[in-house]
């Protein structure tokens, strides 16, 4: 897997090779996230995580944040091992966070030749998390651009997420945490 920093992206030559794409945190590549990635690696394009080195939430709630569940290393090994061709990395900063959503896609999808989108059904990007999965619709079909937004996957119930994983962790619910991760907990 070819690891792309994102500043090192966008100054680049666009791709020629058309790319599906899915963003996020990936805090834990639990099995949420795997319905993503599963998405993009069995479409006929380029398989593209974009993800962050240090989580937004840590940047703007350094106090409150609670932690990863699995650090940087981790998450690369985990998409490698999805078989993911390539991965971009952010380092989100002050001027990062003022980019509006649909302005961070458009430079996306140039810099990747984006083809194919996979969001997950609450997804938010950009400034204030002004832009939301309806709205990259609305700007990737005129690119013929498809976009495509998963149902959270769900157990007992309730969706899969990092923080009913990180609670079930502080609660000593370890089997349902390495059920929501959807791999044992010693690989944390």
């Amino acid at each position: 897997m070819n690891i792309i920093n994102w500043d090192d992206l966008i100054k680049g030559d666009p791709w020629t090779e058309g790319s599906a794409v899915t963003i996020g945190v990936f805090d834990g590549v639990h099995r949420g996230h795997k319905a993503l990635i599963d998405r993009i690696t069995s479409s006929p394009y380029r398989s593209v995580a974009v993800t962050f080195r240090v989580s937004p939430r840590q940047f703007f709630h350094s106090g409150s944040y609670q932690g990863d569940i699995i650090g940087l290393k981790r998450k690369l090994e985990l998409f490698a091992e999805a078989g993911l061709d390539d991965c971009v990395l952010i380092d989100f900063s002050e001027d990062f966070s003022r980019i509006t959503g649909r302005a961070f896609i458009r430079r996306l999808s140039r810099a990747v030749n984006m083809r194919h989108i996979v969001l997950g059904s609450d997804f938010h990007c950009g400034y204030r998390n002004d832009t939301d999965a309806a709205a990259i619709k609305q700007l990737a079909a005129p690119a013929g651009i498809t976009v495509e937004v998963l149902p959270p996957v769900m157990e007992g119930g309730l969706p899969v997420s990092s923080s009913r994983i990180r609670h079930a962790l502080a609660s000593g619910e370890y089997g349902l945490a390495a059920s929501l991760l959807g791999r044992g907990i010693e690989c944390l």
